[in-house]
C-alpha cells in the first residue's frame, strides 16, 4: 500500500445529541453528552490508518490539555511523528449538536490549525518522499493546500481534496486537484451555482473540470456518490444502514476512498471502499469509534 500525507486539522469535539436542532435563539435539551477528539485532518488520518494505510500527519496543536490528549491519541494510532507540531495558542474544538435521526450542526475554532503554514511544510525534508497520495481538507487555510499540492505534484502525487468546510477557490487552486471530493452543499458554494438536482450536481461538477479540476467526486449522503470524470459520469449506490450519527461521515468516506486508490484499487472500486467506511461510522456515535478497521468492515459492511 502507498504511503498517503495528510495535511490537515486536529479539533478536540464536544457533543450534544437531543431531539432536535436548535433554531436561532433556542434552546433545545439533549439527553446525551460527549467529548473526544475530531478535526477533519485527524479523523480521515486515523480512517486511513485503521484500514492499513501508512500515513505521515501534519498537523498543529495547541499547548493546552487537550493538545497532550492528542498526542496520546495519535500515539496510539500510530501518528505520532515529524509532522505533529505545537503553536503557542489553544487547540482547536468542534462544538456539534445532533438530533434522533442523526442530523448535525457543527461549529470549528481552529486555533492552532490557523497557525498551520507552508513554510512548517518547508521544515519537513522528504514529506514526500515515496508519498502516492496527498489528502487535505479546509479546516486549515487554503493557501496550506495550495503550497502542499504544489509540492505534492513537483513529486509525482495525486492530490485528492475534501473540501470541507466549504469556500470558494480560485482557479490556480483547483488546477492542483487531481480528485476534489465536495458533498452537494459544498459542490454549490465551489461552483458558485446551485446543485440542487442531478442535472444541476453534473452542470456545476462539469463546471470545476472546466477550472482545472481532474475528477469531481460527489457524496450524495443516503443516495450514495457521483463520480464526473473528463467524459461520462458513474454512479454508486449507497449501503443501507440505520444511522445513529452522521457526523464523521465524510471523513470515514475520504479515508476509504484514499486508502482503496493507494493499495492500488481502480477508483470505482476505491469509491465503494470508501461508501463501506461510511456506512459503518453512521451507526456509530461520534466520530472516532465510527472509523472501521478492515476487519470491521468484512464483518458489518462486507462488498
Amino acid at each position: 500500500m502507498g504511503r498517503v500525507v495528510v495535511v490537515g486539522s486536529y479539533n478536540v469535539g464536544f457533543w450534544v445529541v437531543g431531539p432536535s436542532l436548535p433554531a436561532p435563539g433556542q434552546t433545545v435539551l439533549g439527553h446525551t453528552f460527549g467529548t473526544g477528539p475530531g478535526g477533519k485532518g485527524s479523523n480521515q488520518a486515523i480512517g486511513l490508518r485503521r484500514l492499513g494505510a501508512e500515513v505521515m500527519f501534519v498537523v498543529k496543536l495547541g499547548n493546552d490539555a487537550f493538545a497532550v490528549d492528542a498526542r496520546e491519541l495519535f500515539r496510539r494510532e500510530g501518528l505520532l511523528g515529524a509532522g505533529v507540531l505545537e503553536a503557542d495558542t489553544h487547540t482547536g474544538a468542534g462544538l456539534i449538536l445532533v438530533d434522533d435521526s442523526g442530523a448535525n450542526v457543527i461549529a470549528v475554532a481552529p486555533g492552532a490549525n490557523a497557525r498551520l503554514s507552508p513554510a512548517d511544510l518547508d521544515a519537513l525534508p522528504g514529506l514526500f518522499e515515496g508519498a502516492s497520495h496527498l489528502l487535505c481538507q479546509l479546516e486549515c487555510p487554503a493557501e496550506l493546500f495550495a503550497a502542499a499540492a504544489a509540492r505534492a505534484r513537483a513529486e509525482g502525487v495525486t492530490t485528492v481534496l475534501n473540501p470541507a468546510p466549504a469556500r470558494a477557490l480560485d482557479d490556480s487552486t483547483l488546477r492542483l486537484v487531481d480528485l476534489l471530493t465536495p458533498n452537494q452543499t459544498e459542490l454549490a458554494v465551489l461552483a458558485g451555482r446551485p446543485a440542487d438536482d442531478d442535472a444541476g450536481i453534473e452542470a456545476a461538477a462539469r463546471s470545476l473540470l472546466d477550472r482545472g479540476v481532474g475528477r469531481v467526486l460527489v457524496t450524495l449522503g443516503e443516495r450514495g456518490a457521483l463520480l464526473v470524470p473528463p467524459e461520462g459520469t458513474s454512479s454508486f449506490g449507497a449501503r443501507s444502514v440505520r444511522a445513529v450519527d452522521t457526523t464523521g461521515a465524510g471523513d470515514a468516506f475520504n479515508a476509504g476512498l484514499v486508502a482503496g486508490l493507494a493499495d492500488g484499487l481502480p477508483l470505482e472500486d476505491a469509491v465503494e471502499l470508501g461508501l463501506r467506511a461510511g456506512a459503518f461510522c453512521v451507526t456509530r456515535l461520534g466520530v472516532v469509534d465510527g472509523l472501521p478497521t478492515m476487519e470491521q468492515l468484512r464483518e458489518e459492511v462486507p462488498a
